[in-house]
């Protein structure tokens, strides 16, 4: 069957993938079409089975768990197992997506689990903001008059949000998520700048109905852009 066959293989194991594709195409077979990483390095070092420093998958994401849930309840006092989970998956997957592939990824415990920053978080933070305000507000109208968007953000943020299937195509023709992570970093930047700047729930009513269906576009792109790197969402 024709198509593309695309493999994640680190970045020692290029000749190895020279042999296999050597293999694939004596016997007629369509070649993989590879895509390297760099390793991911914890504070230490290189993982090794070699040297016996190795760290399970199973165990790295459940201290990411235990992590996660600690910074929970030292920001709200509590931490159920549903939002811990969710942001500790986050920050692990976006902790190594942001990067682009031929650059090492030094992962940072701190640093992946912050609400501040270029995180996971950070952008889950954004559209759980969103959804509150959203939830207030209890009705959008769709038929709000965007003539009335008329802030610098506001052009700034249709811009972004238009931008967002270029991004895609880009990154899946190239074959580097590292590229919707930034711009979903860019895009919950640019959302809290607004936030800070202008009234949404308590500005007139028709312009407040332009700014909820706004933050609306906004909230369903975060939500794209965070699914396809894996990555859940918290309302």
């Amino acid at each position: 069957e024709k198509g593309t066959y695309i493999v994640v293989l680190v970045e020692d194991q290029k000749l190895y993938n020279e042999q296999i594709n050597a293999a694939l195409k004596e016997l007629e077979i369509f070649e993989r079409k590879p895509i390297f990483y760099s390793f991911v390095l914890l504070q230490e070092g290189k993982m090794s089975t070699r040297k016996g420093n190795l760290v399970l998958l199973e165990d790295f994401m459940q201290e990411a768990v235990k992590k996660a849930g600690e910074e929970l309840k030292k920001r709200y006092g509590k931490a159920d197992s549903k939002s811990a989970k969710a942001i500790a998956y986050g920050a692990v997957k976006y902790g190594i997506l942001r990067v682009s592939p031929e650059k090492n990824v030094v992962f940072d415990w701190e640093q992946a689990l912050s609400f501040e920053g270029e995180t996971a978080p950070y952008i889950q933070y954004a559209y759980a903001r969103i959804s509150s305000i959203i939830k207030k507000a209890k009705k959008i109208n769709s038929k709000a008059d965007l003539k009335l968007l008329k802030e610098k953000e506001e052009f700034e943020l249709v811009k972004l949000i238009s931008n967002f299937p270029e991004i895609i195509n880009k990154s899946t023709h190239e074959l580097k998520p590292h590229l919707i992570a930034s711009y979903l970093y860019s895009l919950a930047q640019k959302f809290n700048e607004y936030y800070h700047l202008h009234q949404i729930l308590k500005a007139d009513k028709s312009i407040g109905d332009a700014r909820l269906l706004l933050i609306s576009a906004i909230k369903q792109v975060i939500k794209n852009g965070l699914n396809l790197l894996g990555i859940g969402v918290l309302e």
